[in-house]
């Protein structure tokens, strides 16, 4: 949907530290992890500097170890690891990618994503979104066999260049 977009802004901008979000889960992770939409990496490299053994897929970049893959591809191709990890990337797909990636979750999914309460400023620039509605995010995680660990919507978890976006945070468990 973005790709040129997100293509240009991770070769002219690179974020070193970890988000809050990957900060807050790390002890909550066991076995294998996918970072779906990884964008410049860095919550990936996170997670593997800490001894988790994570892949990262997106679609925009094309740096070394990152697999350069649309995630409906990607999905078709490999069997899901222990845990999911979707920061920022649910409102960036499609209801249909969605609902495919919580079918292929075969344990454990992390997401953190804007909410439909959200008033982006694009301050890295216009891109499209399509803003998480809570209520429908809920129903599709128990839809597709989730259940709920931790849930937390609100402002103040991720604040970035003056920004402080309304966020969903979500842990959910395959029954």
């Amino acid at each position: 949907m973005n790709t040129e977009f997100w293509t240009k802004y991770y070769k002219e901008n690179k974020i070193a530290e970890p988000s809050t979000f990957a900060q807050y889960v790390l002890s909550k992770i066991e076995g294998e992890l996918i970072d779906i939409g990884c964008g410049d990496g860095r919550d990936l490299f996170y997670f593997r500097k800490n001894g988790i053994t994570a892949h990262g897929v997106d679609g925009s970049n094309e740096d070394v170890g990152i697999i350069k893959q649309n995630i409906l591809s990607y999905i078709k191709e490999n069997k899901s690891p222990d845990n999911v990890y979707a920061r920022f990337f649910w409102h960036a797909i499609e209801r249909k990618e969605q609902l495919e990636i919580l079918k292929w979750t075969k344990k454990n999914i992390l997401i953190e994503a804007r909410t439909n309460e959200d008033k982006p400023k694009n301050i890295i620039g216009k891109h499209k979104r399509k803003l998480v509605n809570p209520k429908k995010l809920y129903r599709d995680l128990i839809d597709n066999g989730f259940t709920i660990s931790y849930w937390h919507e609100g402002r103040g978890l991720s604040e970035f260049r003056g920004e402080d976006p309304h966020l969903v945070r979500v842990i959910a468990n395959k029954k």
